[in-house]
C-alpha cells in the first residue's frame, strides 16, 4: 500500500503527491526558523502593534515631513521675507527676481544686461546683506 500525504489548507486536509508535501513542510519550517532567529535577535515587527484602530507601520516617524513647529518658523520667515523684498528699489528687485526667480546665473543675467557679472556678484551681494539686516529686525 502506498503512502498518502496530506497538507492543511483552509482548515480542510488536501492530498498531495509526496514532492509537493515534502515542499511545503520545507517551506513552513523555514519561515518558522526565520522567526525564531528574529526572536533571538531581538527583532520586532511593527504589525506586532497593531490595534483595532491603527496599523504598527502608522507608529513609523516620517522623516521628511516637517513638524507643526518648523512649518510655522518656515511660514514666519516667508512672510518677513516677503515684507523686506517690498522695500527692495526696482533695480534690486530686478536682480533678485532674475537670480533667484527666473533662475538665471550671474554670467547670463550680465550677457543679458551688458552689466559685468563683478558688477553683478557685488550688487547680489549686497541686496543679501540688506535683506538679512531686515530679516534680523
Amino acid at each position: 500500500m502506498e503512502k498518502r500525504y496530506f497538507i492543511r489548507i483552509a482548515e480542510q486536509l488536501v492530498e498531495v503527491n509526496k514532492e509537493i508535501y515534502t515542499l511545503h513542510h520545507q517551506t513552513m519550517r523555514r519561515a518558522q526558523y526565520l522567526v525564531e532567529r528574529d526572536v533571538i535577535n531581538g527583532l520586532v515587527y511593527y504589525s506586532s502593534l497593531d490595534t483595532e484602530d491603527t496599523t504598527g507601520e502608522d507608529g513609523i516617524p516620517d522623516k521628511t515631513s516637517l513638524t507643526v513647529e518648523e512649518v510655522v518658523i518656515q511660514n514666519i520667515m516667508i512672510e518677513k521675507l516677503n515684507k523686506s523684498l517690498v522695500l527692495l528699489n526696482q533695480s534690486e528687485m530686478d536682480l533678485i527676481n532674475a537670480l533667484f526667480y527666473a533662475g538665471y546665473s550671474e554670467r547670463e543675467w550680465a550677457s543679458k544686461t551688458g552689466i559685468p557679472q563683478k558688477t553683478i556678484n557685488d550688487r547680489k551681494r549686497r541686496i543679501l546683506d540688506k535683506l538679512k539686516n531686515l530679516l534680523e529686525k
